[in-house]
């Protein structure tokens, strides 16, 4: 069995010169540091799997493992940034339908596009093999949120039922007055902001106070904005593979502990807000 840290193979971080005892005993504290309550059913609202452009990869197993490792019970995966030769994520968001299917219970496959690209036969063909909600990233399909293409492919997704995870961290532009378009134009979505909202984050905050149905994961987010959260508004997720479990349950139970959240509080921000805005017949 492949010994993993902080979700990398330690071989090949022994052979990359890291000190791979070192960083065991500083994964094993920040494991220790995370107290979850007990009953709590952890999921992980963002994880992708595929091999991206920038060379991060993971399988399938890896994030199960990972997954195990941390405690975990499920994670929301979808296809990193590998949209293939037609530019509309067809074969990867297929990749992500047979490993929730291998992994069951375990993977809760999300759909992506790119929304300037035709989209409805994409999205018909994700929801027939299993698609739980869609990740939309404008930094990455260069487009902008509140455009007509966007705003489709976010009705379509809420006519389906599905939530939208929308990446709102680095490289991202002011995006509170194109999230408000997009809840002008579908006032019934629900909206995951990636990264804790970090490329526009106050003014993410102010522009959606009151909408329950729009929530920040904490995807290497900050901690000063979740503990500026209330907690309803918050979804647990690591960003594998470019965080890991360990430092993200790490941020979570920090926040919880500044921002003196209880443990009803606690579980929703791990597990339960998350099944929430998932659909119904989610496992």
């Amino acid at each position: 069995m492949t010994i993993r840290l902080f979700g990398h193979d330690a071989g090949v971080l022994h052979a990359a010169g890291a000190d791979v005892d070192a960083l065991g005993a500083v994964e094993a504290r920040a494991r220790g540091a995370m107290c979850v309550p007990d009953g709590t059913r952890v999921v992980d609202a963002h994880a992708h799997l595929g091999v991206d452009r920038d060379g991060h990869a993971l399988s399938a197993a890896d994030l199960v493992a990972d997954l195990d490792a941390a405690g975990i019970t499920a994670a929301v995966a979808f296809p990193a940034d590998e949209p293939g030769p037609g530019g509309d994520f067809r074969e990867a968001n297929r990749r992500v339908a047979a490993a929730a299917l291998e992994y069951p219970g375990r993977i809760i496959p999300f759909c992506r596009i790119n929304p300037v690209l035709p989209q409805e036969r994409v999205l018909a063909e994700a929801c027939d093999l299993g698609a739980r909600g869609l990740k939309l990233h404008p930094v990455a399909q260069g487009f902008r949120p509140e455009s007509d293409d966007c705003v489709a492919a976010v009705r379509a997704a809420t006519d389906l039922g599905w939530p939208v995870l929308i990446h709102a961290g680095f490289g991202a532009r002011p995006l509170a007055r194109a999230i408000l378009t997009i809840l002008d134009r579908v006032p019934d979505a629900r909206l995951i902001l990636a990264h804790g909202g970090r490329g526009d984050h106050r003014a993410l905050v102010a522009a959606t106070a009151g909408c329950a149905d729009v929530v920040f994961d904490t995807a290497i987010a900050a901690l000063p904005d979740l503990v500026a959260l209330p907690p309803e508004r918050i979804v647990f997720g690591a960003d594998r593979p470019y965080g890991d479990h360990a430092q993200a349950l790490h941020l979570v139970g920090t926040a919880a502990r500044v921002a003196e959240w209880d443990d009803e509080a606690l579980r929703g921000v791990l597990g339960g807000t998350i099944m929430r805005l998932l659909p119904a017949e989610t496992v």
